[in-house]
C-alpha cells in the first residue's frame, strides 16, 4: 500500500488508542532490533565475520524474522523498491524479497557477505528511511489521537 493511501486510510479510519498504542511498541520493537542489524552488518563489513558478530547476526536475524511480519504491512508502504531487492530474494530464497528480509536472507552472516551483491549500503539506508518515515507517520496519529 503506497504511504499516500497508508495516511489516507489512517485518516479516515478511526484508530483507536489502544490499536496505536500497540502499533508503536511493535514499531519499537522492532526498530530496536533493526539498529542492532545494522551495527553486525557495519562491524561485519569492517571486520569480517567473527565468531562473535556471527553470534550476534544469528540472534538478531531470528528476532527480526520474528517482529518483521507485524510491521511490514505498514513499513513497505514507506520502503522505495528496487528490482535488485527481488533478484538478491531470488537468488538466496528462491522468491522475491523486500530489502528489509534481503537484509536476514542468508543463514548466517559469512554467507551474507559472500552473496552481498554490493547493495548493502543502499538497502539499510533505503529501509532506515522507510523506518524513520513510518515512525513519523506513527507520532503524526498520536498527536491525532491524543
Amino acid at each position: 500500500m503506497p504511504r499516500i493511501a497508508l495516511a489516507k486510510k489512517d485518516r479516515e479510519t478511526v484508530v483507536s488508542r489502544e490499536a496505536l498504542i500497540d502499533r508503536v511498541r511493535l514499531y519499537s520493537e522492532f526498530h530496536r532490533v533493526y539498529e542492532g542489524l545494522v551495527e553486525v552488518l557495519c562491524d561485519g563489513a569492517q571486520f569480517g565475520a567473527t565468531p562473535k558478530l556471527e553470534k550476534e547476526y544469528y540472534e538478531l536475524r531470528r528476532q527480526m524474522q520474528a517482529t518483521y511480519p507485524a510491521v511490514r504491512p505498514f513499513v513497505i508502504s514507506f520502503l522505495e523498491y528496487v528490482p535488485n531487492d527481488l533478484e538478491a530474494g531470488l537468488k538466496l530464497r528462491g522468491r522475491p524479497l523486500d530489502a528489509f528480509e534481503v537484509l536476514v536472507a542468508a543463514a548466517d552472516l559469512r554467507e551474507f557477505f559472500d552473496t552481498d551483491d554490493g547493495n548493502m549500503i543502499s538497502r539499510l539506508t533505503r529501509t532506515r528511511e522507510a523506518l524513520t518515515a513510518y515512525g513519523d507517520h506513527l507520532r503524526l496519529l498520536s498527536a491525532r489521537i491524543a
